[in-house]
């Protein structure tokens, strides 16, 4: 039976991309904006060479046409590469055919630095229940699993009713596929969804971005070791950014400059101390061990009503949780 393992995540883009800067920095004034990707992200990858860990770095189609040469040192190191898409869009606001051109986009990018990815990251988790049938889209494309589903509750991307636990999902029957999918290949297709910690009846995120951020260090590591105790793959996310102690001057209100801020200085010293604490591997190869116990539920669409809690009861039993 495959071992609940560590699994570091690294969302490469630049600090203007995240979408708490959207109405700030909207993406036709990306361009004009001060780049720090390669710096921030070179700190990672020297943390991780000092600690011999292996990570999963989701790369935006956008920076890797701009930083060719840094996602060819990031595969170098050898780390896994996947697809965070190509422009960041809010992914459940896109119809299928905006969805296909944004995503055919950033595998072209990745590909012209000699990349194929097998994984994909919605950006900002926005792979919610309406476009849930876009997993088969990302199947016909040739990839093997998806890491985009966080079952919370939040006001852009929560889905508490969906999955907490791996899972294959199931070819739809051909009258229920999305119209660009007929040319799906063939295999399973895993989905992993984010890591939380059940409370009380309630999924609590705590694995990276904001979370590890703002939570102090001592708190993290008893919400993580909770989760581990009830299964949970510790999926953890970052960005680079998030290393950095640039502070952009935005028009953003105090609450949303908090979130988007707070707590930069303290990840350095957080990762250092999880790097040294973990069984780390890629994301990939835990994909592939799944797939080889042969123990994963097979699942079919619609997953999960959003936010029903009959649902939510649904996916403990048949997952075995709790």
């Amino acid at each position: 039976m495959t071992t609940v393992p560590d699994i570091l995540t690294v969302d490469v883009e630049e600090w203007f991309h995240g979408h708490n800067y959207l109405g700030q920095v909207p993406p036709a004034w990306w361009a004009a904006q001060q780049s720090r990707v390669e710096g921030n992200t070179d700190r990672v990858l020297e943390l991780l060479d000092r600690q011999r860990v292996r990570a999963t770095f989701f790369v935006l189609g956008w920076t890797a046409v701009r930083h060719p040469d840094l996602v060819r040192r990031i595969a170098a190191a050898g780390h896994e590469i996947g697809c965070h898409s190509f422009a960041h869009p809010v992914v459940s606001e896109l119809s299928e055919q905006e969805f296909l051109a944004d995503l055919d986009q950033a595998i072209a990018a990745l590909a012209a630095c000699g990349v194929r990815p097998r994984g994909y990251r919605a950006p900002s988790f926005t792979m919610t229940p309406p476009v849930h049938r876009y997993l088969e889209l990302l199947r016909s494309r040739g990839f093997a699993y998806d890491c985009s589903l966080f079952p919370i509750r939040h006001p852009r991307y929560g889905q508490p009713g969906s999955p907490r636990y791996p899972f294959i999902l199931e070819p739809p029957a051909a009258a229920e596929a999305p119209a660009a999918s007929a040319a799906a290949t063939t295999g399973d297709f895993v989905v992993v969804p984010m890591p939380t910690w059940r409370l009380g009846g309630v999924n609590l995120p705590f694995s990276g971005g904001g979370y590890m951020r703002l939570l102090p260090r001592w708190a993290y590591r008893a919400v993580r070791a909770a989760a581990r105790r009830q299964g949970q793959p510790c999926v953890i996310y970052l960005h680079p950014w998030e290393l950095d102690c640039y502070r952009p001057a935005t028009r953003q209100n105090a609450l949303l400059r908090w979130r988007s801020q707070a707590g930069q200085g303290t990840m350095p010293a957080k990762l250092a101390d999880l790097l040294q604490r973990g069984a780390f591997r890629t994301l990939g190869a835990y994909v592939a061990d799944l797939l080889a116990d042969g123990n994963l539920p097979r699942r079919s669409l619609p997953l999960a009503a959003p936010g029903s809690d009959r649902a939510a009861a649904n996916t403990r039993r048949q997952s075995g949780a709790d």
